[in-house]
């Protein structure tokens, strides 16, 4: 699995970027890593890319998850994710797990995301 993020402290946003296939220790680890940037800020939104990417889960891989990501501190932001319109059912669990720990909602578009998350287009293709 490929992975890549950018941080716009200006916008207070950090923007993810999955790709191939991958597991919940995938998500763990750039999880991780992403906190590591000295850019990283906990409050900032997320916009979370998966349009290109597949999962490989399992119901007990999504029980680990969601005890590893309950050892985070208290999530103060929101999470827009974005997928493709055949995203699948390992997938769809997946997220809805997220919707339900984290200030988190699907999306089709990055123009829905930016919106829900009040960011003007503009300032994003500014920042870019």
């Amino acid at each position: 699995m490929k992975f890549k993020y950018e941080i716009f402290p200006d916008l207070k946003l950090i923007k993810e970027y999955y790709y191939g296939y991958f597991k919940w220790n995938d998500l763990i680890q750039h999880t991780l890593s992403t906190r590591k940037d000295e850019l990283f800020n906990e409050s900032y939104n997320v916009i979370s890319d998966f349009t290109r990417a597949k999962v490989l889960l399992n119901i007990k891989d999504l029980d680990d998850y969601i005890d590893e990501y309950e050892k985070y501190s208290p999530i103060l932001n929101k999470c827009a994710i974005l997928v493709s319109h055949s995203y699948d059912t390992p997938m769809a669990m997946l997220f809805e797990i997220q919707v339900r720990i984290q200030n988190a909602k699907v999306f089709y578009t990055e123009e829905e995301a930016l919106n829900w998350l009040d960011i003007d287009q503009v300032h994003v293709k500014n920042s870019i």
